[in-house]
């Protein structure tokens, strides 16, 4: 770069803090807005993997008997409040809408780049701030209980191993050396992705990033945004402290990005997922060494610096909904069927929510007809994996350096266009 330019970061998750740190290293002067501590907010609430072979998009079910279920309240994988309806149908619509081959498709074309970069993106961070020894190699194993899913599951793993990715089916006598204190009788088959890596503090793992963001040279501010206008060529954030100006502004709010750019008059066709998680102690010297997922009943087990974290699966409801623990309290007993959890460590089960597009891709780019605000959220299940890579291709882009992938697929145009997710 040739002369320094003066850039806001808007939201201090996993995505915007890396953003942050990526311009820093372009040359930038960077300040970085917050309401909160840094990882405080999404990117605390996963289940810590660093998930590099989710190259698939989660799509919306589209066989009539998973709809009638997820309609009826009959799966705990997903669920919905029935006060918030009328607020979310019009994303579910466009989700259901665009969960199809061609968008599917398109979807897992555009994730492998940002995919194949994000444990690389992730080591050099974590070995500059210091903090490798939060993250561990082993992988996470995916569990069935019937064998329906399984022949599925092996044409993934098919898949996955010719894009170089390693993942296969295990035996219940190898799961059972892998994980000693699951009950493995309750079980028909196990997949073990091996190439991500898992997170015992996601949280703690995005401040060691942000107090490198501090150490190279920038600035953070806590202060909740209000809102941002255009004003004599430039972009002005308005907070409860004190109001910011200047040329370059990234939008890194996760799922309270859309808020911000509907009252600036950028509508964009994102909605939430909301999710909990909550804290147990395991019984006795029971161990979990990585986390595993109950296809069935939809839940995470991942062990934690503060215990074994049981995360529900996706609730649909207005972002600011009250908390409706459901499907915690439906699954806790399906989990104690897995593996000894003791009690709570928590005092009530956090809950978060994800920015989901409705083609599962993120947005990342200028802001159509907003010269100099720049976009980086909606990565759905994804952004605590994503975020160094999506936020390096970010920085990328704002100071004019040549992409390390093509960036269209992520462009907010595609909503404008006629194409995925419309």
């Amino acid at each position: 770069m040739s002369d320094r330019k003066d850039v806001l970061v808007l939201g201090a998750g996993m995505a915007g803090v890396a953003t942050a740190i990526h311009l820093l290293k372009r040359g930038c002067a960077v300040t970085l807005v917050d309401r909160r501590g840094p990882g405080e907010e999404t990117s605390f609430g996963n289940a810590g993997i660093i998930q590099r072979e989710g190259i698939h998009p989660y799509l919306f079910p589209r066989d009539l008997r998973s709809v009638v279920e997820v309609a009826l309240k009959l799966r705990t994988d997903a669920d919905y409040q029935i006060s918030s309806l009328p607020a979310v149908a019009p994303f579910l619509w466009r989700y259901f809408l665009a969960s199809n081959r061609e968008t599917a498709r398109r979807t897992l074309a555009a994730n492998i780049p940002i995919f194949a970069h994000c444990l690389e993106a992730h080591q050099a961070l974590m070995e500059e701030a210091g903090s490798s020894d939060l993250v561990a190699k082993r992988g996470w194993i995916r569990l069935f209980r019937n064998g329906d899913p399984i022949p599925e599951a092996e044409a993934e793993a098919r898949e996955l191993r010719d894009l170089g990715l390693d993942a296969g089916m295990v035996s219940m006598e190898e799961l059972a050396s892998l994980e000693p204190d699951l009950d493995t009788t309750r079980l028909e088959g196990a997949l073990h992705y091996r190439d991500p890596w898992t997170c015992r503090d996601p949280g703690a793992l995005v401040k060691s990033y942000a107090a490198l963001f501090e150490k190279l040279g920038g600035t953070f501010i806590r202060a909740e945004i209000t809102g941002i206008t255009r004003r004599a060529g430039k972009w002005v954030v308005t907070t409860n402290g004190p109001e910011l100006s200047t040329e370059l502004v990234a939008v890194t709010l996760g799922p309270w990005s859309k808020r911000l750019l509907d009252e600036a008059g950028l509508k964009l066709p994102m909605g939430v997922k909301r999710g909990y998680h909550q804290h147990f102690a395991p019984s006795g010297n029971a161990r979990l060494t990585r986390p595993v997922l109950d296809t069935e009943y939809g839940f995470v087990l991942a062990p934690m610096e503060r215990g074994i974290r049981l995360t529900s699966g996706a609730e649909f409801a207005r972002q600011d909904a009250p908390k409706t623990p459901n499907q915690l309290r439906r699954i806790l007993p399906k989990a104690r069927e897995l593996f000894p959890l003791g009690d709570s460590v928590d005092e009530e089960p956090w809950l978060g929510a994800r920015p989901v597009f409705p083609d599962m891709l993120p947005v990342i780019g200028e802001a159509p007809g907003m010269p100099g605000l720049w976009l980086h959220f909606g990565h759905a299940h994804h952004g605590f994996t994503l975020g160094p890579a999506t936020g390096q291709l970010t920085a990328q882009l704002m100071t004019g350096e040549t992409p390390y992938c093509d960036p269209a697929p992520y462009s907010a145009l595609r909503f404008m266009r006629g194409q995925g997710g419309r």
